[in-house]
């Protein structure tokens, strides 16, 4: 359960009215997902039942924890990060994708809840992991609905994916509730430009075989994306794949084909969708597969398992919707 402190209201009520506009503007920019079971407690704690904004964590100090109960939650200060509540289970590394399925405005604060996008394996467990960042700010910003400023201080610990360079100004901000604060003369705040598409990027001399995941993003940056399949990785760039195996860099592609991006539904959502026989995650879910041929299942408990073979090919985009039957 998420708790927001109410904060008091003014003579005019206009501290508690621009809280509340922060609030929706933080909503309206990361577009939380829906997680966790559906009715009737069908599905898993962590199926995507509706898929929000990715964004990708840009500093090392965070970490996860597989049972929500114990969510990993770091207070922000800055350019620190402090654990001061839940499980370490996994020392989140920059470049990890995650959805945000919650944001709340507090008095001095902005919470932002996180469920990883990818099944995690560690040596304490296996499975999607959950982190929350509690951001501190003087009780005023907040107030006065200061949006750049609260994005001033997001900025350099979370990305909305595909954005560059990571800097408040990239977060695409809709436009602005009724009533919230304006600029000069009256005006809305202006809405800051799309970022321009990053260069190429270009492998540099210390890209070396056997360098771990950790030190291929340190030197490359976040990749545009990540996938994992039977202990290999594959970090994609622009015109550019580098391959992992085992966590250590193996190869270096710049001639390799896009995958393919399957998006897979169910009915009802919530189900495990297995990929050749591993569990990469529940439905609703988008995977990016090389390209070939491969065996899609969708299970859930009580309906009969739905099964595809298929054939991909190298930059398709392919909408799967498994209607499950009732055993």
């Amino acid at each position: 359960m998420w708790l927001s402190v109410a904060p008091a209201w003014g003579q005019n009520g206009s501290i508690a009215d621009q809280r509340e506009i922060l609030g929706q503007i933080l909503t309206q920019t990361f577009q939380p997902s829906i997680v966790g079971k559906g009715m009737m407690g069908v599905g898993s704690a962590t199926a995507i039942r509706r898929a929000g904004t990715i964004v990708v964590v840009q500093r090392p100090g965070l970490f996860g924890a597989f049972d929500r109960t114990e969510i990993a939650s770091s207070e922000i200060h800055g350019q620190d990060a402090t654990l001061y509540r839940g499980n370490k289970d996994y020392e989140v590394p920059p470049g990890e994708r995650y959805y945000v399925f919650n944001v709340s405005v507090g008095q001095d604060n902005v919470t932002i809840a996180l469920l990883s996008a990818r099944m995690v394996n560690s040596s304490k467990g296996a499975g999607r992991v959950w982190t929350a960042l509690t951001f501190y700010y003087p009780a005023q910003t907040l107030a006065n609905a200061d949006k750049d400023d609260v994005f001033r201080g997001i900025a350099p610990w979370l990305a909305p994916e595909g954005l560059t360079p990571f800097a408040p100004q990239a977060y695409p901000v809709a436009a602005q509730p009724a009533g919230a604060p304006q600029g000069a003369a009256g005006t809305p705040p202006a809405v800051a430009p799309a970022p321009q598409p990053a260069a190429r990027p270009v492998a540099p001399a210390q890209l070396t075989v056997g360098m771990s995941r950790d030190e291929v993003v340190a030197a490359m940056g976040a990749p545009q994306r990540e996938t994992s399949f039977e202990g290999r990785t594959w970090l994609t760039y622009p015109n550019m794949v580098i391959t992992l195996e085992g966590g250590k860099l193996k190869s270096i592609d710049q001639s390799s084909p896009a995958p393919a991006k399957v998006a897979i539904h169910s009915t009802p959502d919530g189900a495990e969708i297995y990929l050749d026989g591993q569990l990469v995650g529940s439905t609703p879910s988008s995977l990016e597969l090389p390209a070939g041929t491969h065996e899609l299942s969708v299970r859930l408990s009580g309906y009969q398992d739905w099964t595809r073979n298929m054939k991909v090919l190298s930059g398709s985009e392919i909408n799967l919707n498994a209607v499950l039957e009732k055993k």
